[in-house]
């Protein structure tokens, strides 16, 4: 009997931390939608996609080139590019005009959670 209650304790354990696994990875999902979402509402997928070159370099490739940048020097550096335009940084930009000031466009609060969501992809 004695064995029965510890195999059942054990067992609802791992139940409960593969259950709270599934909630952590759900909210991760959901917080990656709605991100996709807002990027798609400011226009930023026009140009950009998580992994694959569009027009300008994947938000991949842009978290790759800021890894090895303190992570809040890389934040302040990328807000700046996305909030006045940048030029110049990516070999993969196709068109050669750069990505256009988003300031007057997209609120501050949209481009920081765009850009933490860049910078975690190097996590």
């Amino acid at each position: 009997m004695k064995v029965n209650f510890w195999l059942l304790l054990v067992a609802c354990s791992f139940l409960m931390l593969a259950c709270s696994s599934n909630e952590n990875e759900s909210a991760e999902k959901k917080k990656n939608v709605a991100l996709f979402k807002e990027a798609q509402l400011n226009g930023c997928i026009e140009c950009h996609r998580v992994k694959a070159t569009v027009v300008g370099p994947s938000w991949f490739e842009i978290a790759q080139y800021y890894k090895d940048v303190p992570k809040k020097k890389a934040k302040a550096l990328l807000v700046y590019s996305v909030k006045n335009g940048s030029r110049g940084k990516f070999a993969t930009w196709k068109g050669g005009d750069g990505m256009p000031a988003l300031q007057n466009r997209v609120k501050d609060e949209t481009i920081e959670r765009m850009v933490d969501y860049i910078l975690e992809l190097n996590d």
